[in-house]
Formats: C-alpha cells, sequence, structure tokens
C-alpha cells in the first residue's frame, strides 16, 4: 500500500491544531477589532466595557467544537475539532458587519444561503480529513447550530462593541462647542448644498429630498437618513436634488445640522428650486420621537428645539411646496398623520400614536423601521404603498418573535399624491 496516499497520512497532531486554533481565535479577534474601528469612524475611542462580551463568541466555538466532536463517528480530537470550529469565525463576522447593513432582504438571503453551503462544505472537508470518514451529519448539525446562534445573538442584541465614536471634546469636559458660531453659519451650510441642485425648471414632473436626522450622540439615525437619501434617489430619480439636515456629535463640523429653523431654512432653499405645481419633495426624518407629538432634536450641548407636528406643518405651508411625502422613523410619529395629512401629501411613520419604535441603540446601523423599509422593502416593490405594507408585514414579524409591544406603523396615502406617484415612477 502506497503511504504517501493522502487517504492513508495520519491525521494532523491534536497539539499541533489546538496551536493553530489559538492562532486563528487571535487573528479573527483582531479581525473584529478592526472592523469595529472602522465603523465607529472618524474619530473612535476604545470602550472596555465592550470586551466581556467576546466571552460569548469564545462559548460558542467551544459549543461548536463540542458539537462536532459529538455528532462525528469517529470523533476528531479536541484541538482538531476546535481549529475547525474557529476556522469558520469569519464568515458570520463579515455577514454580520457587512451584508447586513447594506444589502436588501434578498441578496441577504441569498448570501447566507450560499454561506451555509460553503461552511458545509468546509465542515466536512475538515471532518473527513481529520476522522477519515464522511461527516456530511455533523457538518449541517454544525451549520444549523451556527445559524441558532446568530439569531439568538441578534436577538439579545450580543455586540461585544469594543470602539465608539468619541464624543466631542466639549461634551466630555461640561462644556458645549461654539453654539453661537455653529448655528449663525448654518445658512451659508445649507445655501452651499443647495448650489448642486439645477434650478432650471422641467416640463416633467421631479423629485427633490430633504433629509433629517435629529439626535446626534446616537449614529443610528444619521446612517438611517444616508441609506433613505441613496435608497429614495435611486427609485425615484432623484440625483443631485437632495440635501440631508445632520445631528452627529461625531462631526459637527460637516453637514448642515438639523434645527427647527434650519428646516425652515432648507425648505424655502429647495421651494426656490422646485416647479411646485409639479414637483414632489421627499421628506425623512430619523430620530426620537416624544408622546406630545414632538421629534426629538439634539446636538452635543447646542440649545435647539424639539420638532412638533404644528412646527413641520407650518414650515412646509410656508415654503408653498404642494406635493409631499414624509417618513418619519420615530417613536410615536403616528401622532403626526392628522395634522400633515390632505389629498397631495403621503404620511408614513415607523409607529402609531401611542407606540414606540425599535432599533434605536447606538450599536445599530438603522433602526428596525429603516431595515424594513428603506433596505428590504423600497428597492424592489411596485410602488410605495406596497413597500409599506412589505415593511410592516416584517417588523410585525420581528416584534412577535421577539416578544415586544408592537409599533403598528402607520400612514396616510393622499389619493393625489398617489396618483401622480404612480405616474412618475411606474414599479421596478
Amino acid at each position: 500500500m502506497n503511504e504517501s496516499d493522502p487517504a492513508h497520512r495520519d491525521p494532523p497532531r491534536s497539539h499541533h491544531s489546538t496551536a493553530i486554533a489559538v492562532g486563528l481565535g487571535a487573528l479573527w479577534t483582531a479581525l473584529w477589532v478592526a472592523v469595529d474601528w472602522w465603523q465607529a469612524q472618524p474619530d473612535p475611542q476604545f470602550v472596555l466595557d465592550g470586551t466581556p462580551l467576546l466571552a460569548w463568541y469564545v462559548l460558542a466555538v467551544l459549543g461548536l467544537c463540542a458539537l462536532l466532536r459529538w455528532q462525528s463517528k469517529p470523533a476528531p480530537a479536541f484541538g482538531q475539532a476546535l481549529a475547525l470550529a474557529t476556522g469558520l469565525v469569519p464568515l458570520p463576522l463579515l455577514l454580520a458587519a457587512f451584508a447586513t447593513a447594506y444589502l436588501n432582504s434578498f441578496w441577504l438571503l441569498s448570501l447566507s444561503l450560499i454561506a451555509a453551503i460553503c461552511s458545509v462544505y468546509y465542515l466536512a472537508r475538515g471532518l473527513r480529513a481529520f476522522t477519515g470518514e464522511p461527516q456530511f451529519m455533523a457538518a449541517t448539525l454544525g451549520i444549523i447550530y451556527v445559524l441558532g446562534f446568530i439569531w439568538i445573538t441578534n436577538a439579545l442584541d450580543v455586540i461585544p462593541d469594543v470602539w465608539a465614536p468619541r464624543e466631542s471634546q466639549a461634551a466630555a469636559s461640561g462644556e458645549g462647542p461654539n453654539a453661537e458660531r455653529l448655528l449663525f453659519e448654518q445658512p451659508d451650510r445649507i445655501d452651499r448644498a443647495l448650489e448642486v441642485m439645477d434650478p432650471r425648471p422641467s416640463a416633467k414632473p421631479r423629485s427633490f429630498f430633504l433629509g433629517f436626522a435629529g439626535v446626534g450622540d446616537q449614529k443610528v439615525f444619521a446612517q438611517e437618513i444616508g441609506l433613505a437619501s441613496r435608497v429614495l434617489a435611486e427609485r425615484y430619480g432623484i440625483h443631485q436634488r437632495a440635501l440631508s439636515l445632520i445631528n452627529d456629535e461625531r462631526d459637527v463640523e460637516g453637514a448642515p445640522l438639523a434645527s427647527v429653523s434650519g428646516l425652515r431654512y432648507a425648505l424655502r432653499g429647495i421651494a426656490a428650486r422646485m416647479s411646485l405645481d409639479r414637483d414632489v419633495l421627499f421628506l425623512s426624518i430619523s430620530s426620537h420621537g416624544a408622546e406630545d407629538k414632538a421629534i426629538v432634536v439634539s446636538n452635543a450641548q447646542l440649545p435647539l428645539n424639539d420638532l412638533t407636528d404644528e412646527d413641520l406643518a407650518a414650515a412646509l405651508d410656508e415654503s408653498g411646496i404642494k406635493w409631499r411625502v414624509i417618513i418619519i422613523s420615530a417613536c410615536y410619529a403616528g401622532g403626526f398623520i392628522d395634522t400633515l395629512k390632505n389629498p397631495w401629501t403621503i404620511v408614513i411613520t415607523a409607529a402609531a400614536a401611542d407606540r414606540t419604535s425599535f432599533g434605536c441603540a447606538s450599536d445599530r446601523d438603522l433602526t428596525y423601521f429603516g431595515e424594513a423599509l428603506y433596505r428590504d422593502a423600497l428597492p424592489g416593490a411596485h410602488s410605495l404603498r406596497a413597500a409599506f405594507d412589505a415593511a410592516t408585514a416584517a417588523i410585525a414579524a420581528r416584534e412577535r418573535s421577539e416578544h415586544i409591544d408592537a409599533s403598528n406603523p402607520q400612514a396616510y396615502f393622499g389619493p393625489e399624491i398617489e396618483a401622480k406617484l404612480a405616474l412618475m415612477n411606474p414599479s421596478p
């Protein structure tokens, strides 16, 4: 018998495999720290509070190792099974870090299915190399275990963030930024952002976008408005006719800041570039909400007022913009509908007037509503109403699975503008 035949070679020594597993574990931990650092840009700071959660993932790897040994006949050595389990870590890590934030549900499901198939193949080949026998069942159960772990981790929100956006030095010292200077220069910032919009009238109706990220100490709102701008621009042909007012304590010197006065000024500037009798404004708001019909507005120590339903209605009416699509991602946002609705307006809200919405945590990229509507439903929906219905169903299913009170998203579709959008943007 030819002893050089790979099928008859002795399996790798267990102590070598254990060393490989330890090395891989250190490498994947460094990779996670690097990814977390990148996501906390532009000014990350190391936080010790998140490091104990890494033990949750160590426990998961050890559990997978035990499962592979238990289901394999014959069982591989501990070090061999540990090396296999540790080698699988980057796939769910990269899916969690990048794919869930940037892909819609179809592509995320497709990529996850491909990843699962590749993972089964990887485990089956590895176990066969270590044991000399086919181990398809053990490999399949291993992947089911991994999927279950990912689901539980998502439900419990066990994210070991070791980097976080640095709070502004002024906030850390108890002093606000130069509020007078910042607020004084906001009209100039908005004017510069408006300069890219083409003011020439068009024979066909056009779409414009205005974003409003209300709370600056959580990145989720700024990131949600960024996604809304991209998705709506692609779906409704907005292109360069977009402006976002962003409160983000990581950077108060960049985009125009979100404030009630800034919203009024921006609406007037956009209206000056619109054909008010036919062009459509998409207004996307993402923030915390209050039961007294208000959107929370805050940024570092700046003296900012919250945005009430009456403030928003008055700002829109003063601008003269007739055709409006208003999407509000905030708790209790359904309280805005009665004040804003008319035949030429669509109002979509993340929650009913007496309900909270979910997903506003500092370590999230999008709220539950933002994921369901902007990321998953809208890109492929036949209409805005269809996107809302799909998002509402997805949110309800998620809330039921997590055993939390339903947010009950609400919408009002003005008949005139719904018919107008159908003509402007046929289904994809």
